[in-house]
């Protein structure tokens, strides 16, 4: 076996971290969510049209994050949001290793860690993912990073649920004795995302819970404090910003979101399937894993109180808790169990192999990972876009003028075929098609153009989900008429405001009015005269 580490091996934990984040990958340009959560941000920043788009002028739900998008690009454009995400990266790893280093059963030889780190790099890396899809089909190794339901941390790039990286750096404060400031962290993550404010919660009255077992209600007290102190701006800003309007169309609302928007996150009946099954055993035998340290009661007490939480959703069919996502702290959970099956398994490692053989083979797994990554990303093998919108992004942002107002294709989504969640992010995309879900996502960030509406980015307040809702209908009405003249869609259209309407080359929309700007293989412009 190689010595206990010393104070010159201080350096493995940061160096490891930052090769994490680069076998981990992120997207390249804007990707998924981003077209969504980028918007306000880089409205503000004067990014293209996008002041006078609809939906950059509804109520923004993370400010904060928009406000820090805004900065960072008119400093450096997406370089500096790369950065952001790049360094929550190393601070998911060090959360991870600061938590995992809590356990009894942590390696305690320089090879034995280095087995771990190798361990977490290697399962989170880009390349084992593209290979899963390659030869099983499925991302499997997503599944020990996310949680239930899709939801995690860190994915494919920055937005605002990246940030519950400091929900782990809670738990990691927490487990070495720093309670007050594991409450303060916990809150933070609120402040980024108020998504976060029931797991938050949940993994705050842990702690409490554990301090109180302990003995030490001063502390318990204090960490509760500092919690809700931190959380009471974002509580406040919800009720203020996103009050009900009434009753009525706050009711409406919620069920547009949970069951017709992101149904995929909210009904329990569409995600929980074997592989959710499983994921939940994962997140049992993690939290067992615990049982000895300072963490147990914490991850026991949230844990419970978010499977009661979920078959009171379940029974109910409450959309309003559906949104509040009972299940997310399994966000938190399962990296956490993951991270103690890699402790263990290097423990195990360290007392079988020897030391440099063992040191030998967490730098030949740890190579793989980072440099089969960098050639995931370098030839395009991930975070795939579909190339059948690319001409018609080109041709609109270069002829775009203020004002214009364009109408995409837009339509509700046929319930999927089987229950289950999985990441599309190592999946590859057919250049030809057009995209089943979330036609043309990345229309508004991709050209700088506003657009009326799309079904991937939506709203937040009552009054503008059912506004969203309503386009949308109107939208997928509008697509369904073929002559537009005899129809009286063409003047209900501009009446809207449109100037431009975007029309896949199949479809058999037209109009007398209709001035040709631009067409592709897959998609056509018009100008509404």
């Amino acid at each position: 076996m190689t010595p206990a580490p010393t104070r010159a091996a201080a350096w493995l934990p940061a160096a490891a971290a930052v090769l994490f984040a680069v076998a981990h990958t992120q997207s390249p340009g804007i990707y998924s969510n981003q077209n969504q959560y980028y918007l306000h941000g880089l409205a503000a920043a004067g990014y293209g049209d996008l002041r006078t788009d609809w939906l950059a002028n509804t109520s923004d739900p993370t400010p904060l994050f928009s406000a820090l998008v805004a900065a960072g690009y008119r400093v450096g454009g997406l370089v500096p949001l790369h950065a952001a995400f790049f360094c929550l990266l190393i601070g998911y790893f060090l959360s991870l290793w600061r938590v995992a280093s809590a356990l009894p059963f942590f390696p305690t030889t320089f090879a034995g860690r280095t087995a771990f780190a190798a361990g977490l790099i290697v399962l989170h890396s880009a390349i084992l993912r593209v290979d899963s899809v390659k030869f099983l089909g499925v991302d499997y190794p997503w599944y020990f990073q996310a949680g239930v339901a899709n939801q995690y941390l860190v994915g494919p790039g920055l937005q605002p649920s990246a940030f519950g990286v400091l929900l782990l750096t809670a738990l990691g404060a927490f487990a070495h004795g720093r309670p007050v400031l594991a409450g303060t962290l916990a809150a933070a993550a609120c402040v980024f995302h108020s998504t976060y404010l029931l797991p938050a919660g949940l993994l705050v009255a842990g702690m409490i819970a554990a301090l109180v077992l302990k003995g030490d209600r001063r502390a318990a007290w204090r960490t509760g404090a500092v919690a809700l102190l931190g959380v009471l701006p974002v509580i406040g800003f919800i009720l203020v910003r996103f009050a009900p309007s009434s009753a009525e169309e706050f009711a409406e609302a919620q069920r547009v979101i949970a069951w017709v928007r992101i149904p995929h996150h909210c009904d329990v009946g569409r995600w929980l399937d074997w592989v959710a099954g499983g994921q939940l055993v994962w997140i049992a035998g993690g939290i067992a894993a615990f049982r000895r340290t300072a963490l147990f009661p914490v991850l026991l007490v949230a844990a419970g109180g978010a499977v009661g939480l979920s078959l009171v959703q379940l029974a109910t069919g409450n959309a309003t808790l559906a949104l509040m996502f009972p299940w997310r702290v399994s966000a938190v959970l399962v990296p956490l169990a993951t991270a103690a099956a890699a402790a263990g398994l290097a423990t195990l490692l360290e007392a079988k192999v020897p030391g440099r053989g063992l040191f030998f083979l967490s730098g030949l797994l740890t190579t793989i990972g980072v440099v089969g990554s960098v050639l995931v990303v370098s030839q395009r093998l991930s975070y795939q876009q579909t190339t059948a919108e690319e001409k018609l992004l080109r041709e609109v942002a270069a002829t775009r003028s203020p004002g214009d107002l364009y109408l995409l294709p837009a339509d509700f989504p046929k319930p999927p075929p089987a229950r289950g969640s999985a990441s599309s992010t190592a999946v590859p995309v057919k250049a030809s098609d057009r995209p089943a879900i979330f036609e043309l996502q990345r229309f508004r960030l991709g050209t700088g153009a506003a657009c009326y509406v799309d079904f991937k980015s939506i709203p937040y307040r009552d009054v503008e989900v059912l506004e969203w809702h309503r386009r949308m209908k109107q939208a997928a009405a509008w697509y369904a008429a073929d002559d537009w003249d005899a129809t009286g869609v063409v003047g209900q259209v501009a009446a809207a405001g449109v100037t431009h309407v975007v029309l896949p080359v199949e479809a058999p929309v037209r109009s007398r009015r209709f001035v040709s700007v631009c067409e592709g293989p897959v998609y056509r412009v018009v100008k509404i005269e």
